[in-house]
């Protein structure tokens, strides 16, 4: 049985989302909520347009619907199916394929495969809070994905580094980046990002770690005894995002999305109930993505004002 949200159970969406129409309400009030500004002269005046939702401006005439600018602008398939993904993606904890959802909502799978992969856009971290208590840092590999080049099939390692925050009670945060490689430069985006300088840091026998000590005074690089792991808790979540990964998505060769779609769900595992409105919220506040940006992802949080 799917592991649905305690919450908002499946009829519970049906009831809040019968058709169309009700998802583009939701857009219009939720993008509109705090006002409206023209996307073309930044104007704050508006009349209604032909389309019951749309907004037009008066000053420059610019119509903009409640999909424009957001992660639903040019969607070639029913918002109602659009919601239902972005219902099942979030709420299920095991995960879900694009061939799945396909099967669910008659819809193509690659029409699938996209779509999901620009909720998983909106799933990235937006890199406001670090790790200020003790931290576990270790490098992974999760799989290997082959790689066609000049008509040659080329096997390269999945690779990634783990960052957990420590806590005396209750669970830290915990993030993920994929890495083309183990070396210092690609190592320390990391650490940049998501710990702070004056962290406690404790990682496991990689000798790359060592050149970081220097911007990260705190950095421990314990060498792994027989038997023993320095950094278990990271190497436990390691071994559950392998199971997942294996299980659920089989490939995975755009790395960072699944990353960022476990470690979204895994740090708001207390907050089950609005996870799913949550993610629309940052859905209609993120850019739009083409299947270029897609497939040409750099990982970073793409957030914008939409009123």
């Amino acid at each position: 049985m799917e592991a649905m949200s305690k919450s908002l159970s499946l009829f519970d969406f049906q009831q809040l989302f019968p058709n169309d129409e009700s998802c583009l309400k939701y857009l219009s009030e939720k993008k509109w909520k705090d006002g409206y500004k023209c996307q073309r002269c930044k104007k704050e005046k508006f009349c209604k347009s032909t389309k019951k939702y749309d907004r037009r401006c008066t000053s420059c005439g610019y119509i903009e619907s409640p999909k424009a600018n957001t992660l639903f602008h040019h969607m070639k398939f029913s918002l109602l199916k659009a919601f239902y993904i972005v219902y099942l993606v979030s709420t299920n904890k095991k995960g879900i394929s694009s061939t799945e959802l396909s099967r669910k909502l008659r819809l193509r799978q690659k029409t699938c495969w996209l779509f999901k992969h620009k909720v998983m856009q909106a799933m990235a971290s937006r890199k406001k809070y670090s790790i200020s208590n003790d931290a576990e840092v270790m490098t992974c590999e999760l799989g290997i994905n082959q790689i066609v080049r000049d008509g040659i099939k080329i096997k390269k390692k999945k690779l990634a580094v783990l960052a957990h925050e420590k806590k005396s009670k209750g669970r830290g945060k915990t993030y993920g980046h994929k890495v083309s490689n183990l070396s210092a430069k690609e190592l320390i985006i990391i650490f940049n990002d998501h710990i702070d300088k004056a962290t406690h840091i404790k990682t496991n026998g990689w000798h790359s770690f060592k050149a970081l000590q220097n911007k990260f005074p705190g950095l421990e690089t314990v060498i792994p005894k027989k038997g023993k792991r320095p950094v278990v808790l990271t190497y436990r979540i390691s071994c559950g995002l392998l199971h997942w990964i294996r299980g659920t998505h089989g490939h995975a060769e755009l790395l960072q999305y699944y990353l960022d779609e476990y470690f979204f769900r895994l740090n708001r595992c207390d907050m089950e109930d609005g996870l799913f409105l949550h993610l629309l919220d940052r859905m209609i506040k993120h850019e739009p993505r083409t299947y270029f940006d897609i497939v040409n992802f750099t990982p970073k949080a793409l957030f914008i004002d939409n009123h």
